[in-house]
């Protein structure tokens, strides 16, 4: 019995350990892109329009293996079973995003500068079947779905269970902060598209901006359910 039992429990440890090591891969992953943008951006001496606009940089192969690997993990992320009655769960959601962002990476916005024609030689399998300006919609859709799958992971999958004490009242507070950080900045983003203001604001880049600030919000909130920020988690509880 005594046997029987250790078993269970290294099982039960190994798929803990399984559920943060993919969350905490969504997470560094998330950190890592822009990040990698921002560094390339300083080298050359000129910043991306948007992270998309990297496609079309000498970044691409980074834009395109990094969101492929977002994919992969978020496609691979089992999470909770939902409870009954349950409308959302961990796994859809998580396959939702999943196949979102790898639209993101396949089906490639326009180049930019007002150009929406991609040379067949050039342009990926999806983005020629589609054709331009049709694959840039699909584009834009698809990253405001995957945005939109993980502004609801923060405000409503991550925070569910009883708040049994201060660490999870704290994370739920980051998780709410960091929910609400990718919808005001996507929604910024398409502010600025919808008042044409992104052209007069071009040397600012505020796209680029805005999508690297949601996108830490959300790495930083699977970090945190990864176990990988507890010190952030101390901070914010000793803030009560």
């Amino acid at each position: 019995m005594a046997d029987k039992n250790g078993i269970s429990q290294k099982a039960h440890n190994d798929l803990v350990l399984s559920f943060l090591a993919v969350r905490r891969a969504i997470g560094a992953l998330g950190f890592f892109l822009p990040l990698a943008l921002i560094a390339y951006g300083l080298g050359s001496g000129e910043m991306l329009s948007s992270l998309s606009a990297s496609y079309y940089s000498p970044m691409r192969e980074v834009f395109v293996g990094t969101l492929i690997a977002q994919a992969v993990f978020l496609w691979s992320y089992e999470g909770f079973r939902p409870d009954a009655g349950d409308l959302i769960s961990d796994k859809m959601t998580a396959r939702v995003a999943a196949v979102a962002i790898a639209l993101v990476a396949l089906v490639p916005t326009c180049p930019g500068d007002g150009i929406c024609e991609v040379p067949p030689e050039t342009c990926t399998l999806l983005q020629c079947a589609l054709k331009p300006p049709l694959s840039a919609w699909v584009h834009l859709i698809a990253a405001a779905v995957f945005f939109g799958a993980l502004a609801l992971y923060c405000l409503v999958l991550f925070t569910k269970g009883a708040v049994d004490g201060p660490e999870k009242q704290a994370s739920n507070r980051i998780y709410r902060i960091c929910g609400w950080t990718i919808i005001v900045s996507i929604g910024m983003v398409g502010l600025l598209f919808a008042a044409r203001l992104d052209d007069p604001l071009k040397g600012l880049n505020p796209v680029f901006w805005l999508e690297t600030i949601a996108t830490f919000a959300f790495a930083a909130s699977w970090m945190v359910k990864g176990d990988a920020l507890r010190p952030l988690v101390h901070t914010v509880a000793a803030m009560r």
